[in-house]
Order: structure tokens, then sequence, then C-alpha cells
């Protein structure tokens, strides 16, 4: 039980501290992390960056996952933002006509 109490607690103060990152505790006796997004394991002291674009750390604290891509939020009626993966960067356009200019806020990182 103290162990479940002592889970839930890391788990609000990690949501409280850095939204753009989550933590992932390790199972007892573990030597290595696994990726949530992708399955792939991870020796302790290994870092990687994965396909959803979260740079991801493997500690014996457990695994540490934050985003390195923004988030856009488009102003402009019509504009949308395709997000690419493979490169992790974003690219804000209006659907009908990409010569005219979007107007978009980031958030993240």
């Amino acid at each position: 039980q103290a162990l479940l109490a002592l889970s839930l607690l890391f788990s609000v103060l990690v949501s409280v501290s850095d939204s753009a990152c989550y933590h992932a505790l390790p199972k007892p006796g573990a030597k290595y992390c696994v990726d949530g997004v992708d399955n792939s394991k991870h020796a302790v002291g290994a870092t990687w960056t994965n396909r959803r674009c979260y740079k991801c750390t493997c500690s014996t604290k457990g695994m540490k996952c934050c985003d390195t891509m923004f988030s856009a939020h488009v102003h402009t009626e019509g504009c949308t933002v395709e997000y690419d993966y493979d490169k992790c960067t974003f690219e804000v356009f209006h659907t009908k006509d990409r010569t005219i200019k979007c107007q978009y806020g980031v958030v993240g990182k």
C-alpha cells in the first residue's frame, strides 16, 4: 500500500511540475526501460528520441520523456497544422491557398 500511495503522489507531482514531460517508474529489478510509444527497450543510461518526438532518458529511477516539438495553435480560419514526426517539425498552411499567411501560436518544449 505504501508503494501505491507513493506512486500516486509521484504521479500528481509529475503532472504539476512539467506538462511537456512524463515519467515512468521502473519495475523492481529492471535493467532497462520500455518506451511505451514504440515498445522499444533501452538500457539504463541510454537517451533516445522516439517516433512521437519525445526525447527520453532511462535511469535506475525510471524513464523520463520530454516533448521536443512545439504544438501549434492556429488562429487563422482555414489554416491547419501538419506535423512531420520523421523530422520533428510542423508546417502551418491555408488548406485552399498555401500563399495565404496563417497566424498561429506555439506551446511546449
